[in-house]
């Protein structure tokens, strides 16, 4: 082999190398532990659905206070960030902040992505499974041991098993709240 070639191959190697294993220059969810990682909206959006977690899009607003509620009271608490960061892919959607952007096909910008979803008020929480079917939504406040069942709900699979209300009722979705356990 010529030098010139050489010189090339080992360039490479080093190039692969740097890039696999002097560091991720990304995060990942197991990464992240203390606090949701979140995907924003903007670049989350237009490659809908992805992954083989369900999604789970929360719509919201930086001056709404019951969103604020939910990021503070619910979206902190240890055991809701290791659950969502390990079992979910998570999509922060802030509408306002959305000028225009891909979904599935269409260009839209942030009021026309909540005609679509048909949002009237914040915050709204929308369950997809991995291949981007409607599980489930809800509007508003969600109480810590409501939103853990519908976590398990989704992330295990009792969706295709029960209606929501049906399995709130199971042993299974008997959550605990006070020590933070699923």
């Amino acid at each position: 082999m010529n030098k010139t070639l050489l010189t090339l191959i080992f360039l490479i190697a080093i190039a692969i190398i740097c890039i696999f294993g002097c560091g991720k220059g990304y995060k990942t969810p197991a990464d992240i532990k203390d606090k949701v990682a979140w995907l924003d909206g903007r670049s989350a959006l237009p490659i809908f659905p992805f992954g083989t977690n369900p999604i789970y899009l929360f719509f919201h607003a930086h001056d709404c206070p019951v969103s604020n509620q939910m990021l503070d009271e619910i979206f902190s608490r240890p055991e809701i960030i290791e659950y969502l960061n390990n079992n979910f892919t998570c999509i922060s959607v802030i509408p306002d902040s959305i000028d225009s952007i891909m979904f599935l096909g269409e260009l839209v910008d942030g009021k026309r992505l909540l005609e679509a979803f048909r949002v009237k008020g914040y915050p709204a929480h929308f369950f997809f499974n991995n291949q981007g079917y409607l599980k489930g939504n809800h509007y508003g406040y969600i109480e810590l041991r409501v939103f853990k069942q519908v976590l398990k709900y989704v992330a295990e699979g009792y969706m295709d098993k029960y209606d929501l209300k049906t399995y709130r009722n199971l042993p299974e979705a008997q959550l605990d709240t006070v020590w933070g356990e699923f």
